[in-house]
């Protein structure tokens, strides 16, 4: 059964949204959030078993996000959008990494015993990934790159199982 008074509509709505207070407070609330993942990035790059230079590489990627993020003001136009497309950057810098250390822990969990195939692919898809990250290519081909790196750590992964068993 339908009410008869009716309720507000998809403007009423929208204007509500435009209110600036609350659109400043969900600025600065994206903004906390984008913060926070850039540290517990740098925390996770201090404590990462990838290689000095690649950890150097990530540090310095994460400072530049957190120079994007400093540069934006709620005054911008789209300043939302920005800092929403920085955390997106984030993210795939955080999966990079994870990914990066796991190659390296997997290396080291293989040994002697990789096939030379193996280690090759695995070093050249790592060496990918860096690329992007070096190149700020962080969206499109840096997810490429992890997905491909995630596909030979997993195979390294059960290769190094079946070793070991």
């Amino acid at each position: 059964m339908k009410s008869s008074t009716p309720g507000p509509n998809r403007l009423s709505r929208i204007s509500a949204k435009e209110v600036p207070h609350r659109a400043d407070e969900r600025f600065f609330a994206a903004k906390a959030d984008v913060k926070s993942a850039c540290e517990d990035l740098l925390h996770d790059l201090r404590h990462s078993t990838a290689h000095p230079p690649m950890v150097a590489d990530m540090v310095t990627a994460v400072n530049r996000v957190q120079q994007q993020l400093k540069d934006i003001s709620p005054d911008m136009p789209k300043a939302s959008t920005q800092v929403r497309e920085i955390a997106k950057d984030v993210q795939h810098l955080q999966l990079a990494e994870a990914w990066v250390s796991a190659t390296e822990r997997v290396l080291t969990r293989l040994g002697g015993s990789a096939p030379q195939k193996m280690r090759d692919e695995l070093l050249e898809a790592q060496d990918t990934v860096m690329w992007c990250v070096r190149a700020q290519h962080w969206d499109g081909e840096l997810t490429a790159a992890v997905s491909n790196l995630q596909r030979l750590v997993q195979e390294a992964e059960a290769h190094a199982s079946r070793v070991a068993g």
